[in-house]
């Protein structure tokens, strides 16, 4: 009796040590082993109808901006144009991400209203033309951020980084998508998507070979922009060129479209756990204000009060001298206002500081205003002086708002309420028309001289 109880412990023992070494086995096995492939991503249909929406912006690049600044006198019809075929496109194919964003539309508008400035602006405003030719795709790239990532007006300072990001780096890290989505097309599950694809634009092209040469004939306007667009150069090595210049375009466009609509969305933030140290602000803005209080007892005495300047000095010099720099003054303050309520401990005397800074810069300003209007006296408008002007009225907006938002002690968005009046009020200056406004000031200020 006693062996068989001895047999059947054995006999155990020997199936544990059995299932011990099977256990180890198995991990071995399975640490070793090579783990099986990812199955490949499957890219969805509007990430490859991206393709050839890319490939439509990238040849409209081609054949109206390339066309507007190497062969065409006028570049302002052919950016105009451009940047509202792009604007159409981009709300077409984002439009779900679009359709409610106020804020969107409404930067769209003013760069449409940008846009289509070009296309009735005389050629003497040569100076807002070139500013605005580099302004729309700044501001675009504003507003394709803010659609990716679906900002608040309370994160301006996360769009910033994003518009940085949206330059540097979102044109090239969706290349890899770019070889998926293609190469989704040519696998045997998509044959019939790339067939029926093919029929469309077959049966789109024998439409648009009929209508274009019909609506071409009926207006001879419609007919020779479209000749000059199309035209070919008949240079072999212009042709190389323009047709590299689309596949790289095709390339960082993809890319850049595919990140804002199925890229990355998170947002970024700057942190404002670390504040400035209370003994630091005092001593910056201490410091700042004392400068700035000397200053403006000088306007005081010799630009408000009227007292006679220093021999050998005129009214015309004293403010030529210095309107603009005080003005660029100004616009610092405001950044140093910005930075420390952002960043400054929020106590009492750094609201007062603050106060005491913004009203010091009221006084700058009005000085800078009073300036630039003793000098147009003595000398007349220019573009730069009108600009001058135009840019105090802003800076006055924006020091009202910065009272109002100490005075509420609200999250007020300053930052992107002041970018979005900056649009507005440039929009404003473009339809302004500055040189027929300067030659019209002109002529009455010597009428009435």
């Amino acid at each position: 009796m006693s062996e068989n109880i001895e047999n059947i412990q054995s006999n155990a023992e020997n199936i544990q040590m059995s299932e011990s070494v099977q256990q180890t086995w198995n991990e071995f096995y399975a640490m070793n082993m090579p783990k099986p492939a990812p199955p490949p991503r499957q890219y969805g249909l509007k990430e490859k109808l991206l393709l050839p929406v890319s490939l439509l912006i990238a040849i409209l690049f081609d054949r109206l901006l390339v066309t507007g600044f190497f062969y065409e006198n006028n570049i302002g019809i052919y950016t105009g144009a451009f940047w509202l075929c792009y604007m159409v496109i981009f709300y077409v194919f984002f439009w779900n991400k679009l359709k409610r964003n106020k804020v969107a539309w409404l930067v769209a508008a003013c760069t449409a209203a940008m846009s289509i400035w070009f296309f009735f602006s005389p050629e003497q405003n040569w100076q807002y033309s070139l500013i605005t030719w580099l302004v729309i795709p700044n501001v675009l790239m504003a507003h394709a951020q803010w659609t990716a990532g679906n900002y608040t007006l309370k994160n301006s300072d996360g769009m910033a980084i994003a518009w940085f990001f949206g330059w540097l780096v979102k044109p090239f890290t969706g290349i890899s998508a770019l070889l998926g989505a293609a190469g989704s097309l040519l696998s045997a599950g998509n044959k019939s998507v790339a067939k029926r694809a093919l029929i469309g634009f077959c049966i789109a092209f024998s439409l648009l070979v009929i209508v274009v040469p019909l609506l071409m004939s009926a207006d001879q306007v419609f007919g020779y922009f479209l000749r000059q667009v199309f035209s070919g150069s008949g240079n072999p090595g212009i042709s190389i060129f323009r047709l590299s210049i689309v596949a790289v375009v095709f390339g960082l466009l993809y890319s850049f479209l595919w990140n804002v609509g199925f890229g990355e969305t998170k947002q970024h933030r700057i942190s404002t756990t670390r504040s400035i140290d209370s003994m630091i602000s005092a001593i910056v803005l201490g410091s700042v204000i004392f400068v700035y209080i000397l200053f403006c007892v000088i306007q005081f005495t010799y630009l408000f009060a009227g007292v006679g300047l220093p021999a050998g000095m005129t009214y015309s010099e004293y403010a030529r001298e210095g309107f603009a720099q005080t003005v660029v003054v100004c616009a610092i303050n405001l950044l140093i206002f910005g930075v420390f309520l952002r960043f400054g401990k929020q106590h009492k005397p750094l609201m007062s500081m603050l106060c005491g800074l913004l009203v010091l810069t009221g006084i700058m300003l009005l000085s800078g205003a009073v300036r630039l209007n003793l000098y147009i006296g003595a000398y007349g408008m220019t573009w730069l002086r009108l600009l001058s002007a135009w840019f105090i009225i802003y800076l006055a907006v924006v020091i009202i708002l910065c009272f109002i938002r100490l005075l509420l002690k609200k999250q007020l968005p300053i930052i992107a309420l002041c970018a979005l009046i900056l649009l507005f009020w440039y929009v404003a200056l473009g339809y302004l028309n500055p040189d027929n406004f300067v030659d019209w000031y002109n002529y009455d200020f010597f009428v009435r001289q």
